[in-house]
C-alpha cells in the first residue's frame, strides 16, 4: 500500500524531503490519537452508569489509557528504529 515510502537508489533529495514529511505527518497523527485516547480515559462521568451500577467505567477507562499509552510507547520505537536505520545505511554507504 505504501510502497512509494520505501527507499530506491535513483531518488533524488526532493523524493527523500518528501518521504521524511509524509512520515512526520503520519507521526503527528498517531501521537495525537494517543493523545485524545488518553485524555477520554479522564474525561466525563460513568460512561455506563445504568449498567451494572457503573463497574463497567474503569474497564473502559483502563482500556483507553492502557491504549493511549501503547500507542504513544509503539511510535517512540517505531521513530527510534526508523533514525537508527537511517543511521545503519548513511555508515554502510560512506564505508
Amino acid at each position: 500500500m505504501l510502497k512509494f515510502l520505501k527507499r530506491q537508489k535513483q531518488d533524488t533529495w526532493i523524493v527523500t524531503t518528501l518521504r521524511i514529511s509524509i512520515r512526520f505527518i503520519i507521526l503527528g497523527f498517531v501521537l495525537a490519537f494517543g493523545f485524545v485516547s488518553i485524555m477520554a480515559s479522564n474525561m466525563g462521568p460513568a460512561y455506563l452508569p445504568d449498567v451494572c451500577n457503573g463497574c463497567l467505567d474503569l474497564w473502559i477507562r483502563v482500556t483507553l489509557l492502557g491504549l493511549g499509552l501503547l500507542v504513544w510507547v509503539m511510535t517512540l520505537v517505531w521513530s527510534i528504529w526508523l533514525i537508527l536505520r537511517h543511521i545503519y545505511r548513511c555508515i554502510r554507504r560512506n564505508q
